[in-house]
């Protein structure tokens, strides 16, 4: 670990790139725990100061992968749609994913999401808190598979699927900063699902963010979003940029446009409760304001996830009125 830190963290004349190798070994000695806090903690810093390498990102995933796949109980290739949001969830406006993804696993498909609570660098309100505030529990990975085929949705827990992961949680809320773990978590694709859709923020890392999920995922079909604060959510208030990464090539892009005449988001408190009373709501109220949009949003995963072939299509294909229970016959009410 010294090697590799003093390669990375040596200044801006000095630093170098870790090869794919070189960081997989990194990850490796981490995730078995035989480097320091310390250790960790400095690596990680100063492969955030001198700016991610594609190789560097690339040896983190291969090296996690490959253990966590170790003791996957999903086949090769899951058929179900894989959700990447950023593991440290939402701080500002509610999130659309669960209640979208609710609603369009009620419709047929088959849908994996994953989370991690109390995360920088936004602490916010990820989907493992949402969905325990809802009364559902997170479901065990190895009961996954049989959970999946019967409830069309399942919510899974690194601390399940990949306990080495987190072990890092207390470092990550010391050093309270995005890292190169924040890009590797959210595309874990636990189930190895054949469809994801990864959020990301920046515009300049979609190019690289498609070459490296193609080289680790060349069996799935990855649709990249530049969604609300960095996740899948379509933006309620202007189009969503995407890109539908189903060839080589990461040169193109499409504009989706949300619904016109819709009420801005609302502020919540940066709690699951206040984020779990939003999905019941919107859920139930055949008048809420935000409706539409979640709507709107599951009929994008349905299109995404090849389920339909189109928007008007995936939307013509939603049912108009959810369920008075969720998935696991939990009520529909607080």
């Amino acid at each position: 670990m010294k090697d590799l830190i003093k390669a990375v963290g040596t200044g801006p004349h000095g630093s170098k790139d870790l090869s794919v190798d070189q960081a997989r070994e990194a990850a490796s000695l981490i995730l078995e725990g035989k480097a320091t806090p310390a250790q960790i903690g400095g690596l990680l810093l100063a492969i955030r100061t001198k700016g991610e390498a594609d190789s560097e990102l690339e040896g983190f995933f291969h090296e996690s992968r490959s253990r966590m796949l170790a003791r996957s109980p999903a086949p090769l290739i899951l058929d179900a749609l894989d959700i990447g949001d950023p593991y440290d969830g939402h701080a500002r406006t509610p999130g659309l994913t669960i209640p979208a993804a609710l609603w369009a696993a009620n419709a047929g498909l088959k849908i994996v999401l994953h989370g991690y609570p109390d995360l920088p660098a936004k602490f916010g309100v990820g989907h493992t808190r949402v969905w325990e505030s809802l009364g559902m529990s997170i479901t065990p990975w190895q009961e996954s598979p049989d959970t999946l085929d019967r409830q069309g949705i399942v919510c899974l827990s690194p601390s399940d699927f990949f306990p080495e992961w987190t072990t890092l949680r207390n470092i990550r809320q010391e050093l309270g900063l995005r890292t190169l773990l924040n890009t590797v978590e959210k595309s874990l694709n636990p189930l190895n699902a054949r469809r994801m859709l990864t959020g990301y923020f920046h515009e300049s890392l979609a190019p690289r963010l498609h070459d490296l999920l193609r080289k680790i995922y060349p069996e799935q079909q990855v649709t990249l979003i530049s969604g609300s604060e960095g996740s899948v959510d379509l933006h309620a208030h202007r189009p969503t940029r995407f890109h539908p990464f189903f060839g080589d090539t990461a040169s193109s892009y499409q504009t989706i446009s949300p619904p016109e005449n819709l009420d801005p988001l609302p502020t919540l408190p940066v709690t699951a409760e206040a984020h779990a009373d939003f999905v019941r709501a919107v859920l139930r109220d055949k008048k809420h304001p935000h409706r539409l949009l979640i709507r709107y949003q599951a009929a994008f995963f349905l299109w995404q996830a090849g389920f339909s072939k189109d928007m008007s299509t995936a939307l013509s294909s939603l049912p108009e009125e959810y369920p008075s229970e969720l998935p696991d016959g939990t009520p529909l009410t607080r």
